[in-house]
Order: C-alpha cells, then structure tokens, then sequence
C-alpha cells in the first residue's frame, strides 16, 4: 500500500487498535482513501490478510465504524475464505447481494469456496448470470436463463475477478457466456449444469474469457482432482492434448503439478 497507510498497516499487523483508532482520528480519509498499489483500501488488507491478523472482526468493525467502503472487501472476504471479516461485514448490514456487477458470490464460486457460497446464499445472495448458475448446480436456475433456446440478456456479460481475461469484444458473445459457464460448473464439480450446457452448444475444449489459467474445463478437472468428470469429459471428446494460455500445460501436466497421479494414466490414455 502507499506509504500513507504504513502507521496504520503496522497498527493492524500488531494488533494495536488503540494506535489504528488514533490514526483514525486524526485522520478520518485513511478509512476511505485508496492505495495506489497493494491493497487498494485498509479493510480490504483486513479481507485478504485475515489470517495474518489476531482480531480480524475487531480491526474490521472500527473501520466500518469510521466510514470504510464495504462492497470491495465482502468480495474479497468470499474469495479469500476471510470468515471472520465475512460474518462481520454481514451482521453489520453489507448486502450480499448485487444485481449488476461482479459479487461476493461470483467471487466465492470462481475460487470454488461451496462453504462461502452457501452462506451468501442464505443471506440473501442470488445467481444472477448463467455463469453463477452453472457454478451452484441449479439446473432451474440455469434454464431460466433461456428463452426457445437462446439466452435471455441476463445471462451474461462474461466477468472475471481478472479483467484483462475478458477483452471487450468478447464480454457479451453468447458463444464465450455459455462455454465460460460450462467452464464453471466443472470448476465446481456440478456435472449436472455442465451437461445441460453442454446440450445447449458448450464447446468441450473451449478456452473461454474469464479464467485467469486460460484453460479448458479438462484442465479446470484436472486440477480439481475430479476423476468422474475428467472420464466424462474425456468420453464427450475433451482433448488433453490442449495446452492452457498461463503456463502453456496439458491437461496431464496439470493433474502431476496438483498431485492428481491417479488421473495421469487415465488422461495419457485420452491423448
């Protein structure tokens, strides 16, 4: 973070809400003002650090008490499994739910947190893109999001916690909107909504925008460690051969780096 934030960083990473409560005080902006570079707020550094800090609730509630943006940290808190700064941003009245835009629960899902998700969603969160919906297993869900076959509006535009991953030309093809989903569902092991998308035109070894790993939903599998789905993939014409645009890896290449040994023979043998 900008060197503004150091004195409060230091207080935080101590422990010392006496000094952090001081510095608010003589200077109110340090809740609301935004860092250059690192953390962009001093909450969010709370949302993202939880488990490097001994009070995460208490720190948290004194910046929320003096003023501090909510929306970007909720989202934070879900992708980082902050439960602590999560329950307390909730309790304290942050909606967990967002109509438009990236949210916590789309955060939680892209991280494959099912323990988060289920949380927002008992708070009020609700899948508002076919990609959420694939994510979630809910086949209803999903089928709302077509009309005679063809995507309503709220289905997409594709969005990423990873901007650059979506180039704009391609936020709102219906193409890249139904294969990113059906990259998604099978990054949450919900092969159900994988195969009903699948039905509705997924391409199997789609690379679609919105991944940070620029990969197939073969190489989401693999990662994962999900023996069913990579035989099911693989049985519906997924090709490990393909190489992801990160760390230029097959599918087989992914399943050794994330100690999967027992996909290896399986994936070599699709090749």
């Amino acid at each position: 973070m900008d060197e503004v934030f150091g004195p409060a960083a230091v207080a935080i990473a101590n422990d010392d809400l006496g000094d952090l409560a001081d510095l608010l005080r003589d200077d109110p902006s340090l809740a609301t003002k935004r860092s250059s570079c690192g953390h962009p707020t001093l909450l969010q550094l709370v949302a993202c650090e939880e488990r490097n800090i001994r009070n995460p609730a208490r720190v948290a509630n004194l910046l929320v008490d003096a003023g501090a943006p909510t929306e970007e940290p909720l989202i934070a808190a879900a992708g980082c499994e902050s439960w602590e700064v999560l329950r307390t941003l909730v309790e304290r009245g942050v909606p967990v739910d967002r109509v438009d835009g990236w949210s916590a629960l789309d955060e939680s899902l892209y991280w494959d947190n099912k323990e988060i998700a289920g949380f927002l969603i008992e708070h009020g969160a609700r899948p508002r893109s076919l990609r959420a919906a694939a994510a979630l297993g809910s086949i209803d869900e999903l089928e709302s999001f077509f009309v005679d076959g063809a995507l309503t509006e709220g289905a997409g535009p594709v969005r990423s916690p990873f901007a650059d991953t979506v180039p704009i030309d391609t936020a709102s093809d219906a193409q890249h909107i139904i294969d990113n989903a059906f990259v998604s569902a099978v990054n949450s092991d919900q092969r159900s909504t994988a195969e009903l998308l699948l039905e509705r035109g997924a391409r199997v070894n789609a690379t679609p925008p919105g991944f940070h790993w620029r990969g197939t939903a073969l190489h989401a599998a693999a990662w994962r460690g999900s023996r069913p789905l990579v035989e099911w993939l693989l049985s519906v014409g997924a090709n490990p051969a393909i190489r992801d645009g990160m760390v230029n890896s097959d599918a087989v290449g992914w399943a050794k780096h994330h100690g999967h040994e027992d996909l290896v023979g399986i994936l070599r043998v699709g090749h």
